[in-house]
């Protein structure tokens, strides 16, 4: 990736997500503790994708802006409340540079797996809006990886388009 902090920040998720079912896998289905540990991982894998893709943005265009741009964008796009879905991502690169959104999508709709890459961001975008609107969500320690790993694979994509 192009951005280190970003991919820094996905890595330690990454591993956290491997702690996590490694513990789960050892209390066992029955336990507990079971249910609050794979909420706390859905939370974690949705908030880092979030502020990855948000981070690239930024990143890239406080850089290179004046004070009055870059405090437009740490208010916007880095510390605005944005879920990480494929929508809000297409509409926060077209709203840089139309060109960015469109080589985004061009990725995207060229991945032979773009219906599950979209599927599971979805997907982990509803399971932590269910667990932070009072529901229970159903995913799995096993889904939330895949939804993380399958959702990282567009933040790549953003990564190589922001440039």
């Amino acid at each position: 990736m192009n951005n280190g902090v970003v991919q820094n920040d996905l890595d330690e998720c990454a591993q956290e997500l491997d702690h996590l079912e490694t513990l789960i896998v050892s209390l066992g289905p029955g336990s507990a503790i079971t249910p609050y540990l794979t909420k706390y991982a859905i939370i974690k894998a949705c908030g880092s994708i979030e502020q990855a893709y948000k981070t690239l943005i930024a990143d890239y265009c406080a850089h290179r802006s004046k004070k009055q741009v870059k405090r437009f964008i740490r208010v916007r796009v880095r510390d605005a409340s944005s879920n990480p879905s494929y929508s809000n991502m297409c509409k926060h690169l077209r709203d840089f540079d139309e060109d960015w959104q469109l080589t985004f999508k061009s990725h995207v709709g060229g991945d032979g797996d773009k219906t599950q890459l979209l599927t599971s961001l979805q997907s982990l975008v509803d399971a932590r809006n269910d667990f932070a609107h009072g529901g229970n969500p159903t995913a799995s320690i096993g889904d939330i990886r895949d939804y993380f790993e399958h959702s990282r694979r567009l933040v790549e994509y953003m990564d190589s388009v922001v440039v």
